[in-house]
């Protein structure tokens, strides 16, 4: 299940810009939803839905972000700091979002011209060979993990701000979550944490260098996938997620496999926002900052 842009939300982003005539006059609109068909991108409104609350709830000027806004030097510094859990990350996930809709592309149009051939008369039983390049699969793809590790350090580096801290590695956002004051509030991150961070291990891994996202990042390019025909059809194996070799029962689609980890990485950003949201009112309700 992923939270791409469908066309009910296309055509809700040419509405609003067609309501903006009156103001920006034919052509500026005229040119606005022709940029947009050309370049933009928008997640779907379930997808966006996680953010939009958060922002609707800190427009009702809770007590950090009234104190924080009625300061010069915390107005330009923290605020906007902070606003990266929203603006920062929605534009990370949007990405990933992105980035699978192209992986999809991609696979779809493979398979479709690979369903035109008949293989089965050129290879023996068990007999198998690779072939074809899918070098824009491959740059999707590490695009895709990027974007994804991008996300939770945004995460990491957002939310620190409210405790006063820098921090901008989610790998290391537990330690400052372990040492941060308001304790209420951080053991409540913490509890998300510690229940997402087994999924993310692609791209925060335990020993240095050793994640797919260090590796794509810093030292190895990693493919996507590779092309297998044989007597049996064809069909993608290895690359970065060890298609149908770490585990050869498993069927799943590659496309299905990374849809998975982007609705892993939304749920995971949604309880972050609804659960900061919910133990900052505890918190504000029983405390003065």
């Amino acid at each position: 299940m992923t939270m791409e842009t469908d066309p009910a939300d296309l055509e809700f982003q040419r509405a609003l810009y067609n309501n903006m005539r009156p103001i920006f006059g034919d052509q500026i609109s005229d040119a606005s939803i022709e940029i947009y068909d050309t370049a933009g991108f928008e997640i779907s409104e379930e997808g966006a839905r996680p953010f939009v609350d958060f922002v609707r709830w800190i427009n009702t000027r809770p007590q950090f972000i009234s104190e924080w806004r009625s300061e010069t030097k915390t107005e330009q510094t923290l605020y906007p700091r902070f606003m990266t859990v929203t603006h920062g990350v929605r534009s990370a996930y949007s990405a990933v979002c992105y980035h699978l809709m192209r992986i999809k592309e991609i696979e779809a149009s493979v398979d479709t011209i690979l369903s035109k051939y008949d293989f089965s008369s050129q290879f023996n039983p068990n007999q198998i060979a690779a072939f074809g390049n899918m070098r824009q699969l491959d740059f999707e793809y590490h695009a895709f993990v990027i974007a994804y590790r991008r996300c939770l350090d945004y995460l990491s580096w957002g939310f620190s701000t409210y405790f006063k801290q820098s921090q901008n590695s989610y790998k290391k956002f537990k330690k400052t979550l372990e040492r941060a004051q308001p304790r209420s509030v951080a053991e409540a991150l913490m509890a998300v944490y510690e229940k997402h961070i087994e999924k993310f291990s692609f791209v925060i891994g335990t020993e240095r260098g050793q994640s797919l996202r260090d590796r794509i990042g810093h030292s190895e390019f990693v493919p996507a996938a590779t092309i297998n025909v044989g007597s049996n059809g064809h069909r993608f194996v290895g690359g970065g997620e060890n298609l149908r070799i770490s585990d050869p029962n498993d069927d799943r689609k590659f496309s299905v496999i990374l849809d998975g980890k982007a609705h892993d990485l939304h749920k995971c950003i949604s309880d972050f926002l609804y659960q900061f949201k919910d133990s900052v009112i505890s918190f504000e309700n029983t405390h003065t900052r």
